[in-house]
């Protein structure tokens, strides 16, 4: 009975890295819906882009070329349960990159942080509802 248990575990653990972040896959509205990012496995980490704008050319941000495709999550692996670090974020509105952390708060909650130096900025995006907004077709 321990070796059948001990197995179906090593088999999840198996499963779950062989699709990095797959609770946190999917599309994300950003703070105030002004951009959606889809979040998918790249590698055995997890990326993210910037899939729908809503506005095409933002005024007033320091990333003046297209946003639409521009990736702002990359190589974040997990580090923990509902955490992934070791990566980059970039934030088109200060055209820096930060080092990052996600953590899926709750299956519809993502909080990121990025930092520079001792600088460090949070934000908590939300799921995006494919039943009522369905997913944007890929890039």
């Amino acid at each position: 009975m321990k070796a059948g248990a001990l197995w179906m575990a090593l088999a999840a653990t198996a499963a779950s890295a062989a699709e990095p972040g797959r609770g946190l896959q999917g599309e994300w509205w950003t703070p105030g819906f002004n951009a959606r990012v889809r979040i998918e496995a790249c590698g055995d980490a997890v990326c993210g882009r910037i899939v729908w704008l809503w506005d095409d050319a933002p005024k007033g941000i320091a990333d003046t070329g297209p946003l639409i495709g521009k990736p702002v999550i990359e190589k974040m692996r997990a580090v923990a349960p509902s955490r992934w670090a070791e990566g980059r974020l970039y934030n088109p509105e200060d055209g820096r990159d930060y080092k990052g952390s996600l953590h899926l708060r709750s299956p519809d909650l993502l909080v990121l942080e990025g930092c520079v130096l001792f600088v460090c900025r949070t934000q908590v995006w939300r799921r995006a509802d494919v039943a009522r907004c369905p997913a944007v077709s890929a890039l």
